[in-house]
């Protein structure tokens, strides 16, 4: 008799596959290589349809057959990434099959599983060629989109522009053994690489000492050009210089004129009249309503003075001209 409540659903998926590495799995997948999930034969897929499982589809694969050091067998966990894997077998990563310590055809244990979403990822590199990447969050976070699940103890592969890197997990939260990483804002930190030396104190204080100094030199050197472009740059007013055509059209100015272009003495030499042009003109001081053009007038030909009529101050000849008609007019 069954208790209130059971539906006579099985509410967790438990089978034994052998295990091979996805080199051999047919269709080329060797990218998947470099991810956590699997492949499953299509009848676990008819199998899972038919129980109460949670959504994303995880599983832990553990290796009944050995024992690690600590006295646990071998295990990670994983997602799924297709249901094409013929029957009886399971085509995984070979970074997962060395952490499970399985060999080709060996049998491994496939459990439906749940687990917590992660917050926190702790990662050590295996190599201290890692650290030639330039922007290494950015590649674990492309990296990463190719996991489902983080186990503490694997050791991953991800690959690089064309070159493999193994990670290994040190630490998660907020469980401490795994984590479901499909969907979460995961925070990630770094452990020193395996093999990396830290700087000894001498040479790091030599070598901040000369850093220091080739820093402000060039500091120095940025600021002298800053200098010198903001005064390249920076307004002068009036910074032409004046160009006589003629020196003998100066000759005729009047003194107090001539001291508009220069205030110091002139002379023949070419020097003393550069040095005068460059000293700050002074203003024209010329009576009002008077104006100056830049030349002496010089009156036209035939426009000199002629002895004044008395009885004709003015000088003017009223009605002096003959009128001219375009008829002639006819005598009668």
């Amino acid at each position: 008799m069954f208790h209130r409540g059971y539906t006579g659903r099985r509410r967790q998926f438990k089978r034994f596959y052998s295990a091979y590495p996805v080199a051999v799995c047919p269709g080329n997948k060797m990218e998947a290589n470099y991810g956590g999930k699997i492949f499953l034969p299509a009848s676990a897929l008819d199998e899972l349809s038919q129980l109460e499982v949670v959504y994303p589809l995880l599983f832990k694969l553990q290796n009944d057959e050995e024992e690690t050091d600590n006295g646990r067998r071998p295990r990670t966990h994983c997602g799924v990434l297709e249901f094409t894997a013929e029957e009886g077998r399971v085509y995984l990563p070979q970074w997962m099959m060395e952490t499970l310590h399985l060999t080709p055809g060996s049998p491994i244990e496939v459990i439906n599983v749940a687990l917590l979403q992660g917050s926190l990822v702790k990662l050590q590199p295996q190599s201290v060629d890692f650290l030639d990447i330039s922007d290494h969050r950015a590649v674990l976070e492309t990296a990463l989109r190719r996991f489902s699940a983080l186990t503490v103890g694997d050791l991953l592969t991800i690959e690089y522009n064309s070159r493999e890197y193994s990670i290994k997990v040190l630490e998660t939260q907020p469980s401490p053994s795994a984590i479901n990483i499909v969907e979460t804002d995961l925070s990630v930190d770094f452990a020193p690489p395996v093999g990396y030396v830290e700087p000894t104190a001498q040479s790091s204080a030599g070598s901040s000492v000369a850093s220091s100094s080739m820093i402000a030199k060039d500091i120095r050197q940025k600021e002298d050009a800053a200098k010198s472009e903001a005064a390249s740059l920076r307004f002068q007013a009036f910074r032409g210089a004046g160009t006589r055509l003629s020196s003998a059209a100066d000759k005729l100015r009047p003194a107090s004129l001539r001291s508009y272009a220069s205030t110091g003495a002139e002379s023949d030499e070419p020097t003393k009249r550069q040095e005068a042009d460059e000293e700050t003109p002074v203003p024209l001081d010329l009576p009002i309503g008077t104006l100056y053009f830049g030349y002496r007038l010089v009156p036209p030909p035939g426009s000199e003075s002629k002895d004044v009529d008395p009885s004709n101050p003015d000088d003017k000849d009223g009605f002096q001209g003959e009128g001219r008609v375009l008829r002639q007019r006819r005598k009668r």
